[in-house]
């Protein structure tokens, strides 16, 4: 069985201590995971903005689940782990059964979202505070869906995703990029390259 949809309330779970494949650790509800399928991470400060009209482009819903970073408690990275009880390693030990990770993020500031790099920063705790799931990335898919104004993104922009990938020894497969004027995309053959880029992640 398929779930595309969210089905969240992260606050209510974390408040409820259910038992978890994390011992010590929140459970959130998140979705059946698809194993031969790619999972959206939406990370922006707008949940229907331009940054998910790429991510649906590329991804439409009966292609790949969507999580909104955006919505979960995830505090940023603490040597002390501060943060065990939030709703980074919940949403780990299940986003670990899809075989391709798809971030999606605005261009912030030349660079990815604070949402983004929180998420990036935090895998930090599996090498720290819980190595047996550092080890399931390996081999992995990661790949970055970009919005921005600009006409093309800084030349670095993909750097820390793609040196992130050769850390945990997962695969990086690539980054495309969309600009938006406003609400409107630019190029009026973006949609059909959105698209050509989401069908390359499920080969």
């Amino acid at each position: 069985m398929k779930t595309n949809a969210l089905p969240i309330d992260a606050k209510r779970e974390r408040q409820k201590r259910a038992s978890s494949p994390v011992a010590g650790y929140a459970t959130i509800m998140l979705m059946r995971i698809d194993s031969s399928q790619p999972t959206l991470l939406l990370a922006s400060s707008r949940p229907k903005g331009n940054t998910f009209a790429l991510a649906r482009m590329a991804l439409p819903e009966s292609a790949a689940p969507l999580v909104d970073l955006a919505s979960l408690n995830i505090g940023y990275y603490s040597y002390s782990n501060s943060n065990a009880d939030d709703d980074f390693l919940p949403l780990i030990t299940q986003l670990v059964a899809s075989p391709v990770w798809v971030i999606a993020t605005p261009l912030y500031w030349y660079t990815m979202s604070a949402q983004a790099k929180t998420f990036l920063d935090r895998l930090s705790d599996l090498l720290s505070f819980c190595k047996p799931l550092s080890q399931q990335l390996r081999g992995k898919g990661l790949a970055v869906l970009c919005s921005g104004s600009d006409p093309v993104p800084p030349t670095s922009f993909s750097q820390p995703f793609e040196l992130t990938c050769g850390y945990l020894g997962m695969r990086f497969l690539g980054c495309h990029y969309m600009q938006f004027d406003g609400d409107c995309v630019v190029d009026p053959d973006a949609a059909a390259l959105a698209e050509k880029f989401g069908d390359s992640l499920n080969r």
